[in-house]
């Protein structure tokens, strides 16, 4: 729940969480005060982060928000406010450079594999069921959540109502849209909470039709792979941060490796549904090449990988 409370002599303010029924009755702490970019670096430097070119870093702080670099150097505190001793901007710097580099190299291949998911879902939907099988409420598993995805549907036709394939449809069918043109303008979120929804004894023949695993798994892993790239798109640290949701593993994979929850995960099972190998090949050697670069401030085991586990995803 978010409250706006409204004071005439300051404003409005935002909270937000379960809790602030009682807040509106509690003492709170006030926010920290902005730092200019010189205090920025004094408060560095105050908690034992070396800093040796001052105007690189700063140019640095004037183009990336302090508080995100910050979240690439919790393996570097000793305790709450101190990082240990030898900690270097520049190797923070590099991890979050490495990061960014990371995600763009994700997108790439999510890339790929969404638009694979997309087109078979189109496909199979559209000679199952017609053109409009979206619409057909008899084939999905929940009423509350059809309704929900006709009504992202009806907003996300709003919102794209200046693209020329959305006019077209509007002037020549009567803004009625074949499935296999309205899954251009849906999330990948959306698709993967419609492919959620959908009957167990299609989603079951989807999955093994064109993946060849159980839908149980195949469910899970576009939900995982949705927020991956959402994550990705919108700037979030995939960098030692554990990745939701937990992914499920097949059988005879759980006995491979132990499970971190991290990248690695994620691209032990990507390597799975994707359909094209020549692509996977590039993109590991690109994934390879980026290890190589930043191997000096980055730790594998942050990301999930630890002696051989790159083997894996070239099997």
């Amino acid at each position: 729940m978010t409250i706006i409370i409204i004071n005439r002599s300051q404003g409005a303010s935002l909270q937000c969480g379960p809790a602030w029924d009682n807040f509106l009755y509690t003492q709170t702490r006030l926010l920290k005060l902005p730092k200019t970019i010189d205090e920025q670096i004094s408060l560095l430097r105050s908690r034992n982060i070396i800093i040796e070119d001052t105007e690189k870093i700063k140019f640095f702080l004037e183009n990336n928000n302090y508080y995100r670099l910050m979240g690439y150097a919790f393996q570097f505190k000793s305790d709450k406010e101190v990082y240990r001793p030898g900690t270097n901007i520049t190797t923070i710097i590099g991890i979050y450079n490495f990061d960014k580099s990371l995600k763009h190299l994700i997108l790439s291949i999510l890339e790929d594999f969404e638009i694979s998911f997309r087109t078979k879902l189109a496909y199979y939907l559209s000679h199952q069921y017609g053109s409009e099988c979206y619409l057909k409420k008899d084939i999905f598993i929940e009423e509350r959540l059809y309704f929900n995805f006709i009504d992202t549907v009806e907003k996300n036709i709003k919102q794209s109502v200046n693209e020329q394939f959305v006019k077209h449809h509007f002037s020549k069918y009567d803004g009625r849209f074949p499935f296999w043109v309205l899954i251009e303008i849906l999330s990948f979120s959306v698709i993967s909470k419609l492919f959620k929804n959908l009957n167990n004894s299609d989603k079951n023949y989807f999955s093994k039709h064109y993946y060849n695993y159980d839908a149980g798994f195949v469910e899970n892993w576009i939900h995982h792979f949705s927020v991956l790239r959402n994550t990705c798109a919108h700037y979030g640290r995939i960098y030692n941060k554990n990745l939701l949701p937990i992914l499920k593993f097949l059988k005879e994979d759980k006995n491979k490796f132990n499970r971190t929850f991290k990248i690695f995960d994620s691209l032990f099972i990507l390597k799975k549904v994707c359909s094209d190998n020549t692509l996977w090949i590039d993109f590991l050697k690109k994934f390879e090449n980026l290890l190589s670069e930043y191997e000096s401030c980055i730790y594998l085991e942050l990301i999930g990988f630890q002696d051989k586990y790159l083997s894996f995803l070239k099997e």
